[in-house]
């Protein structure tokens, strides 16, 4: 007697960035639950790690957690210390891949009210962008919507950050949606996904890279000549295993060890197949908000699944 086989139905693109949605949507609910002044920054971050693992997928890149001035790229070391303390700022920014299809999505909490409006701007200019896009619209567009609300509150965008398109296996494709005016921008296709992500901030707008702090990389596309096993293991780990997707130091140095880690990574680096994410913030003394979610095209609108 045959056995009838169970056709397995292919899940589509829209069908897994929901499910990556999912669940990055229920790791910033329970961050949002946790985080609290005296918590330290690496127990969020593991806290995602974990609940990413525990639901079978993978991260897109590790949790963000951006506090005052930081904008983006603070990722937790291994041994982090950071605790965070009455009067922060915090932003908390998940991406999630499932299948390579990615969720990216961010928000801020403060514990008084001191920023209430900071942190209202950012929600209120991404949440209409949400409501706004179109296929066929150019993301020029949204950003003269964006920075018309956030302006309107008093703050300025923070100008070289910007919402993305999101390909497979890919954060940051060809295409932005500016958070800053007078731009063309990108034309808006059906099937396509976009994290549509602002900044607001009390500082210049103007972001510049912290460069004592380098705890996220990314393997570089192309070929490099490596000469030690540490570099080599580091390679094929980023490789196979983050399918070359930005990923937390502390997750190299976990798999391989401290020492190996350190070493594969330096070497990396001056063969220029790493690619660094080092720290963005405003000026000192400024206060930053984000808010993001990522949305699908399709004729009838935009799919929000985060």
């Amino acid at each position: 007697v045959e056995e009838e086989v169970e056709e397995v139905k292919e899940e589509t693109p829209l069908e897994k960035y929901k499910k990556a949605g999912e669940v990055a949507k229920s790791i910033l609910i329970k961050l949002n639950e946790i985080v609290k002044p005296g918590i330290k920054a690496l127990d969020l971050c593991e806290t995602a790690d974990k609940m990413i693992a525990d639901a079978g997928m993978k991260p897109a890149f590790p949790l963000n957690v951006a506090i005052n001035n930081h904008a983006a790229h603070y990722a937790c070391t291994w041994e982090d210390e950071l605790i965070i303390k009455e009067g922060d700022v915090v932003k908390l920014d998940v991406g999630v891949h499932h299948d390579g299809f990615i969720a990216d999505t961010a928000f801020t909490v403060a514990f008084d009210d001191v920023h209430k409006d900071l942190i209202k701007a950012s929600k209120e200019a991404t949440e209409t962008a949400v409501k706004v896009i179109r296929v066929g619209g150019y993301t020029g567009k949204l950003g003269d919507l964006i920075a018309n609300i956030i302006e309107g509150y008093g703050f300025t965008t923070v100008k070289d950050l910007s919402g993305h398109l999101l390909m497979p296996y890919r954060v940051h494709g060809p295409k932005t949606i500016p958070n800053v005016s007078g731009r063309k921008g990108n034309l808006v296709l059906q099937d396509e996904a976009f994290a549509i992500e602002t900044f607001a901030t009390t500082g210049s707008g103007d972001s510049h890279q912290d460069r004592t702090k380098l705890n996220i990389v990314r393997l570089a596309e192309g070929r490099f000549p490596l000469r030690t096993d540490a570099a080599k293991q580091v390679r094929r780990l980023l490789d196979k295993e983050y399918f070359r997707l930005p990923v937390a130091t502390r997750w190299i140095y976990k798999e391989i060890g401290t020492a190996k880690a350190k070493m594969g990574i330096r070497e990396l680096i001056q063969a220029g197949a790493l690619y660094q994410y080092h720290v963005l913030a405003d000026n000192a003394g400024s206060f930053v908000s984000q808010h993001e979610h990522t949305v699908y095209m399709t004729p009838e609108g935009p799919i929000q699944t985060t």
